[in-house]
């Protein structure tokens, strides 16, 4: 993996010498966004990295809110750079972790794109505009979709083509490399690392449609910083009061299991009225995370610089429940109750249902406001920011505004 250390390390030092060269286009984007949350145990959050979350009487001006600017270098017909940086709210504000993109592209043919450095993490059908909120319609993409994977970029090497057919346009896109991203809550933090990411997605557009499929796998890396206390807190535990204990906390692993990420995805758009839905499983060869279902329908039309989108997403997995202690005891409920939050922490039952509105005031500028009814079914919800080490199940409204812009 040394090699995708030095061609993102490359990347980002050429940057700067990439925008003294002439001519470069230099862009941007920005949002100001601002969201109010009824719930008084869950502070919302677009994405599991996000630290902040307002909650009851609260407004919050950072979750939604970001700028960014994007640099592309053509230096002739085959070679070019792109960089793209955004500051949002993040646990790490690192030159690595605003660097979105940061890549060196090559086209040997027209239809034919080589890219090493850091490119965008083609997991999702937003993927290249994940960031840019004036993009799309509603204020943030969906949250129980979108909002579960953190990482938007991978380091590594990226092959690309897009070929005419019959059928309509073909295109491709293959990518193999490396991530790291947070995945953050109430009571810990982990900076998630992702290695050998191997993933392929296949792209047809054909007329008003567009149709999509992804395969993805990687491999974790690490663990959270609390697993090894919870191995050595279940050493603790006499035999007789939790004879399973041992074998259970063993079980808990993250270290080198197989994640794959399988998704479909179809959109329909006339230029009045738009459809869009995508649909995914998630799933590990480890006992963190058997399966998980998630995916989200949108339907939306446009009236002159106005556009009105109804959208519903929701995600579902199939929880663990572990064997209990055969007595109570202080030491041996800790630790059922933490081995089973770690098992099940990715399994998160909930779903929104939104309203969203945009106003395009200007060619370059757009206004949204939305409404979001958020159930959790969950009893141990990890996808909002909780409060309290325990939460109970709820369901609340989130209304966001937001002005975005390029430039």
């Amino acid at each position: 993996m040394g090699l995708f250390r030095s061609l993102s390390g490359f990347s980002l030092l050429i940057s700067s010498a990439a925008a003294l060269a002439q001519p470069a286009q230099l862009s941007g984007f920005a949002t100001v966004g601002v969201s109010y949350n009824e719930s008084e145990q869950y502070g919302f959050r677009t994405d599991v990295s996000v630290t902040d979350g307002k909650t009851n009487s609260e407004l919050d001006f950072s979750s939604l809110s970001r700028l960014g600017i994007q640099l592309h270098k053509q230096f002739n017909t085959q070679w070019g750079f792109t960089g793209q940086w955004v500051l949002k709210s993040h646990p790490d504000y690192s030159l690595g972790d605003v660097t979105q993109l940061a890549f060196l592209s090559y086209s040997p043919k027209p239809n034919w794109t080589i890219k090493a450095g850091r490119t965008a993490f083609d997991l999702f059908m937003m993927s290249p505009y994940r960031n840019i909120g004036y993009a799309y319609t509603a204020t943030h993409a969906p949250i129980e979709f979108y909002g579960l994977i953190p990482h938007r970029s991978i380091d590594g090497i990226e092959l690309s083509s897009a070929h005419a057919t019959d059928q309509g346009m073909f295109s491709t896109r293959w990518y193999y490399g490396k991530s790291k991203d947070y995945l953050t809550n109430f009571d810990f933090q982990w900076r998630i690392a992702l290695d050998d990411i191997a993933g392929a997605t296949l792209t047809l557009e054909q007329g008003n449609w567009l149709w999509r499929a992804n395969y993805t796998q990687a491999y974790i890396d690490n663990e959270p910083d609390h697993y090894a206390q919870l191995r050595e807190l279940a050493q603790s535990v006499p035999e007789q009061i939790w004879p399973q204990a041992r074998d259970i906390a063993k079980r808990l692993k993250t270290v080198d299991t197989r994640l794959q990420y399988v998704t479909l995805g179809a959109k329909y758009d006339n230029g009045q009225y738009y459809v869009q839905s995508e649909i995914a499983r998630v799933s590990a060869d480890s006992d963190i995370l058997t399966h998980l279902h998630n995916g989200y329908v949108v339907f939306g039309t446009r009236w002159q610089d106005f556009t009105v989108q109804l959208g519903y997403s929701v995600t579902h997995g199939k929880r663990q429940q572990i064997d209990k202690p055969l007595q109570t005891n202080p030491l041996a409920d800790e630790l059922h109750f933490q081995l089973e939050r770690g098992f099940n922490y990715y399994v998160n039952d909930q779903s929104t249902t939104s309203l969203s509105t945009r106003y395009d005031f200007r060619a370059d500028m757009a206004a949204k406001l939305q409404l979001e009814y958020i159930d959790l079914d969950s009893s141990d919800n990890q996808f909002m920011l909780r409060r309290e080490v325990f939460s109970t199940p709820e369901s609340f409204t989130v209304v966001s505004a937001t002005i975005d812009w390029v430039f």
